[in-house]
């Protein structure tokens, strides 16, 4: 074999065995750069998935407090609107009866000036009426409370016995009055 073909097979030889080794070397390069996108992949898909995962716990925490915050509203406004009906119905029963010890003190200064005259029994009755009907009221006093305002009322009651003192009811009508606005006074 001349040296021109063995130089040849040799430039072939290297060219082909060059070709392979590169080709073997561009392959593990190739593999490894899969590998590596495909852990970026990976790791981006986690930080992803991650991402999502804390921001729809934080959704739901958000609409908890919102929901928690709603329903405390909800509660304050209830309580409000109920306290609000509770001073409107005393206050209707507390001017009630103030109406009714007025019209029975009147009854009561009409009857005492009519003693002796032809007038005394109309007048008694008209007394015992108004006392009978600031008795009801006073049963719905009792019934709304509270406690200070219903011995007011009942103080103020018997100030308007034909026997009490003339005195005795300016100073348990200013009573009862004081002891019912600070029932009615919102807390």
């Amino acid at each position: 074999m001349d040296e021109a073909v063995m130089t040849a097979l040799v430039a072939a030889g290297a060219a082909i065995g060059g070709g392979a080794l590169t080709g073997v070397f561009t392959l593990a390069a190739a593999k490894r750069q899969a590998a590596a996108a495909w852990a970026a992949g990976e790791r981006q898909a986690a930080a992803a998935w991650e991402a999502g995962r804390q921001q729809a716990a934080a959704a739901w925490d958000a609409g908890q407090l919102q929901a928690t915050a709603q329903l405390d509203v909800a509660r304050r406004t209830l309580t409000e609107q109920t306290l609000a009906n509770q001073r409107a119905v005393r206050r209707a029963a507390y001017v009630t009866f103030l109406g009714r010890t007025d019209s029975a003190q009147l009854a009561l200064t009409a009857w005492q000036s009519a003693i002796g005259t032809a007038d005394e029994s109309p007048r008694r009755r008209e007394y015992d009426s108004a006392m009978g009907a600031v008795g009801e009221s006073l049963n719905v006093v009792r019934l709304e409370g509270p406690d200070p305002v219903t011995a007011a009322a009942e103080t103020l009651r018997s100030s308007l016995a034909a026997t009490a003192p003339g005195t005795q009811h300016p100073v348990a009508q200013t009573a009862f009055l004081d002891a019912a606005r600070v029932a009615l006074t919102p807390v």
